[in-house]
């Protein structure tokens, strides 16, 4: 299902809406023609101003109106979970109709790009970046996935690949779904009874490119950072000193060897914390 990253750029997709915004600020211009919202001087049907993203869509954002409450929530949900401070300045979302006017749009800007669901390209000065996205079934649980890893790395200056995605995995969900409802839940349960899953967090944290990511990569990761935010509080405060190693700019501990330190027989207590 995720998409993985190309030289310069995070694999990220991205929608938005409108209506019950919870931002300070909304900005919208577009005219109406012919029954179809038309853009003014663009291709965008619309285009919207909400917090630290600009929203250019080529098809009426209310379609995904809800996407606005999820997204303004997002950032607070994610802060207050990790106790980070996220610091987004201006984060562009591009929005197409199609996977052709997306790969139109892409061909002359990012030509790698025409082969991914979706991407996100980080800007040259901090809490900056361009999003591109086109509407697809999944795009609701994409844009939480993908928004997420634009709001991580504002909040710390690097994130380990598998943590990276592990949060994106969890976060993708609505928050009334994040500890109960993802598949990878059931997915990890069976794997456990049929198969003797047992974690490995030290072949997690050795993978260095997303293109080493493969789909279970992705749900172990997510049952890891399940396991730090839902597990033993000694599993929390293992992440929180991890977090505060990296943004210290000091070599980090492996998290692995943080768990370890603080809870013997380390692995089944996260097989037992799953199944």
């Amino acid at each position: 299902m995720r998409d993985v990253l190309l030289t310069a750029c995070l694999i990220v997709i991205a929608a938005v809406s409108v209506n019950a915004s919870p931002w300070s600020r909304i900005k919208s211009s577009f005219t109406r023609g012919s029954g179809r919202v038309q853009a003014d001087h663009s291709q965008w049907a619309e285009e919207r101003e909400l917090g630290p993203y600009l929203i250019r869509s080529e098809f009426p954002l209310q379609d995904v109106h809800s996407l606005v409450q999820d997204l303004g929530d997002l950032q607070q949900d994610l802060e207050e979970t990790l106790r980070l401070e996220c610091q987004p300045q201006s984060i562009q979302i591009h929005l197409f109709q199609s996977k052709r006017s997306y790969d139109l749009y892409l061909r002359v800007r990012i030509p790698e790009g025409i082969n991914r669901q979706a991407l996100y390209v980080p800007g040259t000065d901090p809490g900056t970046g361009r999003i591109y996205a086109y509407r697809q079934r999944d795009l609701e649980t994409d844009v939480r996935h993908e928004t997420t890893h634009a709001l991580l790395h504002t909040a710390l200056p690097y994130v380990p690949i598998w943590i990276d995605e592990g949060l994106a995995e969890y976060f993708e969900m609505p928050g009334s779904l994040r500890e109960k409802g993802h598949s990878h839940r059931k997915e990890l349960r069976d794997a456990i009874r049929y198969q003797g899953w047992r974690p490995n967090i030290e072949k997690l944290e050795a993978k260095r490119k997303l293109l080493d990511m493969n789909g279970k990569d992705y749900r172990d990761s997510w049952g890891i950072v399940h396991f730090l935010l839902h597990g033993p509080k000694e599993a929390r405060q293992a992440l929180e000193v991890y977090f505060e190693e990296i943004q210290s700019g000091a070599r980090e501990t492996p998290l692995s060897q943080l768990l370890r330190t603080r809870i013997p027989n380390l692995d089944q207590v996260i097989i037992d914390h799953l199944k």
